[in-house]
């Protein structure tokens, strides 16, 4: 007779045994059976080309973000500055890319951090670093999701909404809240980095000069919320 086609629980979990043998070997037999546990390797190569990619994501951002010409908030002439510059129609398009680009940073940032859990939990071990890394990157990529949000989508209302009345002020609040937002994205980052630097010197895997200056980088990104009223820091 005719086959019934798998409903929609059966197709996921088949889906889900199929990526499970790509990305796992299996370990010696235990009293409960065989062990399974993602290839270390994969799990790095996976977090080494996202974060190549994301690097370069951030890197052709940095003089993008630069030639908007966003006034500085934190300028003596702010106020009249933003608003010129928000209500100029090239500003906002060169926003726009800006955004594109920047969502980049997420799409090739989330197989990164998850590459980079995988890379660090061992069979038989406490996985507590590997949570932290998740916990640290959702608050990375939280925070760096609002900032974006804040920075370009002001711009973005000012030229799509037209009965919208620009207030200098209320743009320059944006624009520091933006800031804070960011910063506390860079605590997230901080302590994923301190969480992986730990996690792979425990088991040998890192050398010491690189695992101090992952806890130095972590350390630094941990106390930028020290410098949230000065932005040139």
């Amino acid at each position: 007779g005719s086959r019934k086609p798998p409903d929609a629980i059966a197709l996921r979990w088949w889906l889900e045994a199929r990526w499970e043998s790509l990305c796992t070997v299996n370990s010696p037999a235990t009293a409960t059976g065989v062990v399974s546990v993602m290839r270390p390797s994969s799990a790095l190569r996976c977090a080494g080309l996202s974060g190549l990619a994301m690097l370069g994501v951030i890197l052709v951002n940095g003089p993008l973000a630069a030639a908007r010409g966003i006034p500085q908030y934190w300028e003596p002439s702010a106020a009249s500055a933003i608003g010129s510059h928000l209500a100029d129609p090239g500003a906002a398009q060169s926003s726009i890319l800006f955004f594109f680009l920047s969502t980049l940073i997420f799409v090739f940032g989330i197989p990164f951090v998850a590459g980079l859990r995988r890379a660090i939990l061992v069979p038989g071990r406490d996985a507590l670093w590997a949570d932290v890394v998740l916990i640290g990157g959702v608050l990375f990529f939280g925070g760096g999701l609002l900032s974006e949000v804040l920075s370009t989508g002001f711009g973005i209302v000012v030229q799509s909404a037209p009965s919208y009345v620009l207030d200098p002020n209320g743009a320059i609040a944006v624009e520091a809240l933006q800031f804070s937002a960011l910063i506390q994205g860079q605590v997230g980052l901080g302590i994923t980095m301190i969480a992986v630097s730990f996690a792979m010197s425990r088991d040998g895997r890192l050398p010491a000069a690189v695992f101090a200056v992952g806890l130095l980088a972590g350390i630094i990104d941990i106390a930028r919320p020290l410098a949230v009223a000065n932005p040139v820091l």
